[in-house]
């Protein structure tokens, strides 16, 4: 079986989108959809060169218009925070008291139990089953200020 030039671009394009869903970014899949202005081109009878030419042209306007939008609609957005980057600004409960001289104590969140240092800012101690909110997490503590009327 001889393959014809139309044929061998749409196989092309469908490795590269394909390959796009591996790679981010939307470059293969607008590669791709030159690889399709190049079967378009082979199937009205252009010559080679004018594939080529076809396919440059075809990829340059996806890159200028189809990129920006994909990007801009489906692929970014805000990024979820994951890891302990993800308890900021939450509540937690305080499970043990917090030491009056070291500001040390613990808190539990989502089930697990964490070391919890008072923020410089807080003033008051918040007692045992009272919430708290996640300023910032430094290694393996949380830093926490009380919530006022918790």
């Amino acid at each position: 079986m001889e393959w014809e030039n139309w044929q061998l671009w749409i196989a092309a394009a469908l490795i590269l989108l394909i390959c796009e869903v591996f790679v981010p970014g939307f470059v293969l899949a607008c590669l791709g959809v030159g690889a399709l202005g190049g079967a378009l081109a082979a199937l009205l009878g252009a010559s080679f060169a004018m594939q080529l030419t076809a396919t440059a042209i075809a990829s340059l306007i996806a890159f200028i218009f189809l990129r920006p939008l994909a990007l801009r609609f489906g692929f970014s957005g805000p990024e979820t925070a994951t890891g302990v980057e993800a308890l900021i600004d939450k509540k937690a409960r305080v499970s043990s008291a917090f030491d009056l001289q070291t500001g040390l104590g613990r808190c539990k969140i989502d089930g697990d139990d964490w070391r919890s240092e008072l923020d410089n800012k807080a003033s008051d101690y918040p007692p045992v089953g009272t919430m708290v909110r996640i300023v910032r997490v430094e290694s393996n503590t949380l830093i926490v200020q009380p919530i006022p009327d918790s």
